[in-house]
């Protein structure tokens, strides 16, 4: 795969993104490649007229996303349905996600202009939401990490029917459920006693937040499952659906969450960094004999 085009997606809030963009932009260009870059990067670098939208941006034979998990949550969304292949680039705090730090900015660049690259495919999900009779489609969003539904401002207990494939499973009395990729396994799912689980794997998993039960446990579903979450009980309570902790929306009572696997995967470029294990090490510490 020949980069002819790369595109710079960068955190507007880091003043890091925006000076590592600058020079990434410098660099690329210095060798012959067209940078494409949103509006915030382009007006930072003093050249306005070259910003282009997110979605012209992720057109490019691949994207450089300055920033943390975040940033690349967002950006997977833009970029999944294209097939458009991600190189993170570190410049958040915890950084599961990110391949390169910015001190190594420029033999990445050289890998990936001489195709010295692998893409790396991680599931994404697609949820929906759905209310009335009719099942009336009222939002739906992808994620790369999880979807979550829980409750709002209130710390109420929630009931929360799961089934699977239309087969009914559980309900959860529980502050809300996690459903998952192997990525998000990582992320919110861990926190709630979810198993870690490798990004090449595929399943969806399901976590309670705080079940109200010494049985429930977190489970793991077949990739083309369809999971449906359904409301019930009191229709005061407040309950929200959030998707990478990014994108969200309100649920009634009788309210319908359908999750299963999207179509559109996100590419992630590797250009020999550290693998999964070794973020386990270093980032969460996995392993270690704590000394107390």
């Amino acid at each position: 795969m020949f980069m002819r085009t790369i595109g710079i997606m960068a955190n507007a809030g880091k003043d890091a993104a925006l000076h590592v963009a600058k020079a990434a932009d410098e660099y690329l260009r210095a060798r012959g490649v067209a940078v494409l870059l949103q509006h915030h990067v382009a007006e930072e670098i003093g050249d306005a007229g070259r910003g282009l939208s997110d979605s012209e941006v992720t057109d490019a034979d691949a994207v450089l996303v300055m920033g943390g998990d975040g940033t690349i949550l967002a950006t997977s969304r833009e970029c999944a349905s294209k097939g458009t292949p991600m190189l993170p680039i570190h410049l958040g705090r915890f950084g599961f996600l990110t391949e390169v730090s910015p001190e190594d900015l420029n033999p990445a660049l050289d890998a990936l202009l001489s195709g010295n690259f692998t893409v790396d495919e991680r599931m994404m999900l697609r949820c929906e939401s759905l209310r009335g009779a009719d099942e009336e489609d009222q939002a739906s969003a992808f994620a790369l990490n999880d979807v979550v539904i829980a409750n709002g401002p209130l710390s109420r207990v929630l009931h929360l029917r799961m089934s699977v494939n239309g087969k009914y499973v559980t309900t959860y009395a529980a502050d809300g459920i996690i459903i998952a990729t192997p990525t998000g396994s990582t992320a919110y799912s861990l926190s709630a006693g979810g198993p870690l689980v490798h990004p090449s794997m595929q399943t969806i998993l399901v976590t309670p937040i705080c079940p109200h039960t010494l049985t429930a446990r977190a489970l793991l579903v077949p990739e083309d499952a369809e999971i449906t979450i359904v409301v019930e009980r009191d229709p005061q309570d407040m309950v929200r659906v959030t998707v990478d902790g990014q994108v969200g929306f309100p649920l009634l009572a009788g309210d319908e969450i359908k999750v299963r696997r999207s179509p559109y995967p996100a590419r992630l470029l590797t250009v020999g960094g550290a693998d999964f294990y070794d973020k386990l090490q270093s980032k969460l510490r996995w392993g270690e004999r704590m000394v107390y």
